[in-house]
């Protein structure tokens, strides 16, 4: 299993990046690895920091500069595989930290696999089940509830069962 990275990364846009006849046939599918950032002090590691010529580049200022570098950069050109390429890139959140899968293709060409979205789904997903679990709490607390409670020694249906973590996931394919 290969290590993951903190990133920045783009699409490949051949108009920008460049694809010559030695570039990976479907190197626009893919994302492009801009650098690689040490997870705790957010500095580039292409840099060695031990230099005096070289002043530490962090993550913040390359952010800044690719976005900065999308916002100024008219593209009238389309993406050869990406219909909706200006939308995506248009976004305010289009250059962000990624957490993902480096792959050196035989081409010299470094591509991203990203990871850092499952870690959106997972979030989303508590989101909504750490809601359910309050509402589900909060009927519990009804008189009805608790006196069925007593009774019977088990809830009403309607405040039985409380979601959790097993599961979670289950309805994503």
């Amino acid at each position: 299993m290969k290590k993951c990275h903190l990133i920045l990364c783009e699409i490949h846009y051949p108009f920008i990046h460049g694809k010559t006849i030695s570039s990976d046939p479907n190197i626009e599918t893919h994302y492009l690895v801009f650098d690689k950032y040490n997870p705790y002090t957010y500095l580039s590691y292409s840099v060695d920091n031990d230099d005096s010529d070289y002043d530490a580049i962090d993550m913040n200022t390359d952010i800044e500069y690719l976005s900065d570098y999308y916002r100024m950069e008219g593209f009238e050109f389309g993406h050869p595989t990406i219909r909706n390429y200006t939308n995506i890139i248009t976004r305010q959140n289009y250059i962000k930290p990624e957490i993902a899968q480096c792959i050196l293709l035989p081409t010299q060409e470094e591509i991203a696999i990203l990871k850092t979205f499952w870690l959106r789904i997972i979030q989303r997903t508590w989101k909504k089940i750490v809601a359910e679990r309050q509402q589900i709490m909060l009927r519990r607390m009804y008189p009805d509830a608790l006196h069925f409670r007593r009774v019977y020694g088990k809830w009403p249906e309607y405040c039985n069962y409380l979601p959790g973590l097993n599961g979670m996931l289950s309805n994503i394919v």
